[in-house]
């Protein structure tokens, strides 16, 4: 029980905070090849849990990198389309992390950029993607890359296994009954036998 409890804590501690509600996804438009010491201008998306604009004042966003201990931050400015930015930079010649400033939001770590070359970008993890828009689409035309792939906040539960014959037909429905209250047997013994302060 010890071990169960500690598990779940560390679940608890390790789960992101976005999980409460606060965290935005940034997503960024094609980019060029970035050239040393050169202007380039680069288009953005700051969606909140990955879907959709944020309803209150986001504050500022921009994009942010890192070498070493130098960093560099270049602040967007708002476009037509909600939620979409454009940020203009010039870099030296190296390599940096990047990562996409997001107001009210924690940053979110888009990848490396190697100077001159091109930004690889960080696959989103999926568990940052969550909800829907409600109601129209606030998009036209111009749309962020992954509005559409919304996930849904509370995904549908695995189907149950039913235990089977080697010939795959499922076992009659009291031979089940029977394994499933074996393997309970098994664990309400095993439990008993670890247990530090159990009865014998």
């Amino acid at each position: 029980m010890r071990i169960l409890a500690l598990l779940c804590a560390f679940l608890l501690i390790s789960t992101p905070s976005a999980l409460a509600g606060g965290w935005a996804v940034t997503y960024v438009d094609p980019v060029p090849s970035i050239q040393p010491s050169v202007t380039h201008t680069v288009g953005y998306w700051v969606l909140q849990h990955g879907t959709h604009p944020f309803s209150g004042d986001l504050g500022g966003t921009g994009l942010r990198f890192k070498s070493g201990a130098d960093s560099r931050e270049f602040v967007g400015v708002a476009l037509r389309e909600p939620a979409h930015y454009a940020v203009t930079f010039s870099l030296p010649a190296g390599s940096y992390e990047v990562f996409g400033m997001q107001g009210v939001f924690p940053e979110h770590p888009l990848g490396t950029l190697t100077v001159p070359g091109t930004l690889l970008v960080k696959p989103v993890d999926p568990q940052m993607v969550r909800g829907t828009v409600d109601g129209p689409s606030p998009w036209q035309e111009i749309a962020p890359p992954l509005a559409k792939t919304a996930v849904s906040a509370s995904p549908a539960p695995a189907a149950a296994v039913v235990p089977s014959e080697p010939s795959g037909k499922p076992l009659p429905v009291w031979i089940a009954g029977l394994v499933v209250a074996g393997a309970a047997g098994v664990f309400l013994l095993l439990r008993r036998r670890f247990r530090p302060n159990a009865r014998r």
